[in-house]
């Protein structure tokens, strides 16, 4: 992509799951990037520690992948914290860029930040605020939707360019799998090996198996974000999403057949499902990338499962 020709990107939380793909599609440019780490006492926490290393930067581009996050057992006990860090580093990196003179911001935005309690089985851009969001996850999404909120009000005031992309599920290699931080795919994922490599009988999924999610390979997900940054302008929030919703029940089916696990699946219904439905409309991302996600659910868990299998003392704890 010729966009991208001799420009200046930061990618805030380039060390993470979703972070790292996009740092490996930028070295296939010619473009000069910067990933900001924690371990160099970089907290984007703090507004100064934004102005500061944006300022010494100075990037054309922003892609803003960090958060603190994980699935719903994470956030249990930790809701106040999660709210706190994620507005902090939504609102702080947002100011900071607009004053140092950042010719794009690209917020990259859970699907959580949706009304959770909808009836319509897709979630479409113009119904994003139309409800409160789910409680299993409220203390994420709401700091998220609350920076497409600040992006807007940048706009408005200083003309300030952001972009907001709403994001479905992603997966793939490197993501969480420690049982902390994991999410429902790649928990079950590690549920379901370690019981073949064990020799159990059977697996514990949670809930009904009944709720419907919109699973994005990580790659695709890069993808799409940097076509986002070359070709969207518009600060209204884009989804990128397959636009197929999957049961947790047909995932763990999906994850079965792709390990070769012979024993059962144990619902267990006394745990919480979450949003009934999360699957995204399409139709804008459609016209306006000129592009759909080109990985079959199934290939895309067998090249999970695969990285898995190969880092698997790492997957676990990190």
């Amino acid at each position: 992509m010729k966009y991208y020709n001799d420009k200046k990107i930061v990618i805030t939380g380039g060390g993470g799951f979703v972070g790292s793909h996009i740092v490996d599609r930028l070295k296939r440019y010619n473009c000069k990037f910067f990933v900001p780490k924690t371990k160099d006492g970089i907290d984007f926490r703090k507004y100064d520690h934004c102005f500061s290393y944006l300022s010494k930067t100075k990037p054309d581009i922003v892609i803003n992948c960090a958060a603190n996050q994980g699935g719903i057992a994470y956030h249990r006990g930790k809701e106040a914290d999660l709210f706190l860090d994620n507005m902090l580093m939504g609102t702080f990196l947002l100011q900071a860029s607009q004053k140092v003179g950042v010719k794009k911001f690209v917020n990259i935005v859970a699907g959580c930040s949706y009304p959770g309690y909808g009836e319509s089985e897709k979630m479409n851009e113009d119904e994003y605020w139309n409800g409160r969001l789910h409680e299993s996850i409220f203390s994420f999404g709401f700091p998220r939707k609350a920076s497409t909120a600040y992006g807007l009000a940048l706009k408005r005031q200083h003309g300030f360019n952001s972009i907001h992309l709403v994001m479905a599920n992603m997966f793939g290699p490197g993501e969480h799998f420690n049982p902390e931080q994991s999410k429902a795919l790649a928990g079950l994922i590690k549920k379901i090996y370690e019981a073949k490599k064990n020799k159990l009988p059977t697996v514990e999924v949670w809930g009904t198996g009944k709720p419907t999610r919109d699973w994005l390979y990580v790659k695709d997900g890069a993808e799409a974000i940097l076509r986002a940054t070359a070709f969207y302008d518009d600060v209204d929030p884009l989804n990128i999403a397959t636009g197929v919703g999957i049961s947790i029940a047909k995932l763990a089916r999906t994850i079965k057949k792709v390990i070769a696990y012979k024993g059962r699946l144990v619902y267990n219904t006394k745990k919480p499902d979450g949003a009934l439905h999360k699957t995204f409309g399409v139709k804008k991302m459609k016209k306006v990338l000129g592009w759909v996600p080109s990985t079959p659910i199934e290939k895309g868990i067998k090249e999970t499962v695969d990285w898995f299998d190969k880092n698997y003392k790492y997957a676990i704890t990190h």
